[in-house]
């Protein structure tokens, strides 16, 4: 039957029908994958109704996406029409392309779950940031067990398309033969596809606008905005028609800079600077200082709000340090959290810092402990040039890098290198060598809490947890008790100051649309009788080490930096960013975000995880914090733009 349908219709015009029906019902079948897939338990206060409209705009963006990809297939066939008798190139240049085509939106599809597992939204140009170490990216995604369900579904689906757009090009090219074309037909047929073309690359028959992200938003909840919209809109609409910021200072830059100087409580006459004097109560004291930056590590994974305890022996640490519960990371990746760490600076918004702002050093504690006469080493798991952290940070003050080229290859268990409690035990063992006489500073990178997980098995701790993600932070848990346990051994312990904080959080359900558990890490500072046990909860974020650790050090310093000095002083609010997305908390407990993206704004309680939407009651608050964490990205940038950045 369909055959006879054939009879009435030009090759191309078939051809174009068929391939469009199957990469709608194709995208549809990815939409409801990942539905089922995804879907929080957040989603049960949602109403059908609102979830089916959610799948009914989807089909919009489908639309749209399909037409795309059958633009040039559609032109090619239709010349087809008139050529296929002399040669077939154009017809076998439209079967390829059609198939790549495709390919390649099975490839965005499959790729976009773990992307949206991890980051919490739809692929975007933020996946290219690592694009300068392709091959270290694909062994953590090939690596990575939990993501080749992912791999096998695009490999199924691409072999399904390749069969199905064989066999649409064989059935409907069976009739291209000599005589049987009818030319004024074609044309005609051709002029009347034009106008559905536009219609599906508008995505909608409103003549006042054409699809865009804003159509997804169906209400409060983030995951249901998301359904309707497809990842290859997403994707390539960030890459080719978001425009890449070309800087040029603010007009009102005056008015940001004047605004961070009285965050940071600076007086006197108006200049373009924040610097200010950090003085010391009495004479520097050189003590060591190792900073541990542990990956994933959220506040989340710490039994806080109901959820599992996954950190005893760290839980156990931290009874008896320092501990500021309302820290916050500055970004969402690991390079976020060692630029800010490092340099104390916030995150930029979609910039990757430890490559781009390489001008000069930044006000570290590497460079100055290094004036110090103070041995610095930097410590990593894996390669050192992945994400350019080694030039960075020797840059900045680090001297010495210990890394995966310091052990044998067999003893890299996944792509994120050698497990952390090899990585602290090799760490000591440096500490003990060398100029011993000189004090050091070491800032730790661990990587076994990351993707692909893998447990060490030669080892006596044995992890307990239902899924291999959360038996990885339980060991990395224990190699943490373990490097402490043995650090206690050292002649160095007792004059040894110990930092530990998350190089950023990890998405968990029910912590907002820009989940707020991938910010809220731990600090924690640990120095045998030297601190004491303590909870503060005043706010702080990563740019604020750099200064505290200079006040326990009475290390006097012109502060630069974007970091304040936690046992002295407060925060007005903090702020930090998510690729696209800005977030601000304050000391009421409000906590303020905006998705630009969706065009999404809302003001929440998040001390108790509150998932009503206050703005529109507390309106002033939020623009507030609004206008605030925006005038300190400002200031931020137009002195890393002035200073530090390279390009």
């Amino acid at each position: 039957m369909l055959k006879r349908l054939f009879i009435y219709l030009p090759f191309f015009i078939s051809a174009t029908a068929l391939l469009f029906l199957l990469e709608f019902l194709t995208l549809n079948l990815c939409r409801i994958t990942f539905y089922f897939l995804f879907k929080p338990a957040s989603l049960s206060d949602v109403s059908s109704r609102t979830i089916l409209w959610a799948f009914r705009m989807g089909l919009e963006f489908d639309m749209m996406i399909c037409t795309y990809a059958l633009f040039l297939p559609a032109v090619l066939l239709f010349i087809n029409e008139f050529v296929y008798v002399k040669t077939k190139v154009v017809y076998y240049t439209a079967l390829s392309l059609t198939l790549i085509i495709f390919w390649i939106y099975a490839l965005v599809s499959a790729a976009d779950m773990p992307f949206f597992k991890q980051f919490g939204n739809h692929l975007n140009r933020q996946a290219f940031l690592w694009a300068e170490s392709p091959g270290f990216v694909l062994r953590l995604i090939f690596g990575n067990i939990s993501y080749y369900g992912y791999l096998i579904f695009f490999l199924v689906v691409a072999f399904l398309k390749f069969r199905t757009i064989r066999w649409i090009f064989k059935l409907a090219g069976e009739r291209l033969e000599p005589g049987k074309r009818a030319l004024a037909r074609n044309i005609i047929s051709f002029v009347l596809l034009v106008p559905f073309m536009i219609a599906g690359a508008r995505g909608r028959l409103s003549p006042k606008s054409t699809s865009h992200e804003g159509l997804a938003i169906m209400g409060d909840n983030l995951f249901v905005n998301q359904i309707a919209l497809n990842p290859n809109f997403t994707l390539f609409r960030s890459l080719f028609f978001q425009k890449v910021k070309n800087y040029s200072v603010p007009a009102d830059i005056d008015k940001s800079i004047a605004f961070a100087r009285n965050y940071f409580g600076i007086r006197g006459v108006y200049e373009r600077s924040i610097t200010r004097r950090q003085k010391a109560d009495s004479a520097f004291v050189p003590y060591n200082v190792v900073i541990v930056c542990m990956e994933s590590m959220s506040r989340y994974k710490m039994g806080i709000h109901n959820r599992p305890d996954l950190t005893p022996r760290f839980n156990e640490l931290i009874r008896q340090s320092v501990l500021f519960d309302n820290f916050f990371s500055s970004g969402i990746h690991t390079f976020n959290g060692l630029f800010s760490t490092c340099a104390a600076y916030p995150s930029m918004l979609t910039e990757q810092g430890l490559r781009r702002y390489t001008k000069k050093p930044f006000t570290t504690l590497g460079n100055l402990l290094l004036k110090k006469n103070y041995r610095t080493y930097l410590a990593l798991t894996h390669d050192p040039v992945f994400d350019n952290m080694e030039g960075f940070f020797k840059l900045n003050g680090y001297s010495n890098t210990i890394s995966s080229y310091d052990f044998s290859s067999s003893r890299a268990i996944s792509a994120t290198g050698v497990p952390d409690h090899e990585l602290f035990d090799l760490f000591i063992e440096r500490m003990n060598s060398g100029e011993t006489a000189k004090p050091f500073l070491g800032f730790i990178m661990t990587g076994s809490d990351h993707g692909p997980w893998a447990v060490p098995d030669d080892i006596p701790f044995k992890p307990t947890a239902e899924t291999q993600e959360m038996r990885s932070t339980q060991y990395a848990d224990w190699a943490i008790g373990e490097f402490m346990r043995k650090a206690r051994m050292q002649k160095w312990y007792k004059n040894t100051l110990f930092v530990f904080l998350g190089d950023h959080g990890y998405a968990v359900d029910g912590t907002y649309d820009m989940p707020l558990s991938y910010h809220n890490i731990p600090l924690a500072l640990d120095m045998a009788k030297k601190l004491w046990a303590d909870t503060i909860h005043s706010m702080g974020y990563q740019p604020d080490v750099t200064a505290t650790v200079a006040g326990i050090l009475n290390l006097e310093f012109e502060n630069n930096t974007f970091g304040i000095n936690l046992l002295k002083e407060k925060h007005p609010f903090v702020f930090f960013t998510a690729d696209d997305k800005v977030g601000c908390v304050d000391n009421d407990g409000f906590y303020f975000y905006e998705l630009h993206a969706q065009n999404v704004i809302k003001l929440r309680k998040y001390r108790d995880l509150d998932q009503h939407d206050y703005y529109k009651e507390y309106m002033s608050r939020a623009d507030s914090l609004r206008a605030g964490g925006k005038k300190m990205l400002d200031a931020a940038e137009f002195f890393i733009r002035q200073n530090y950045f390279s390009y």
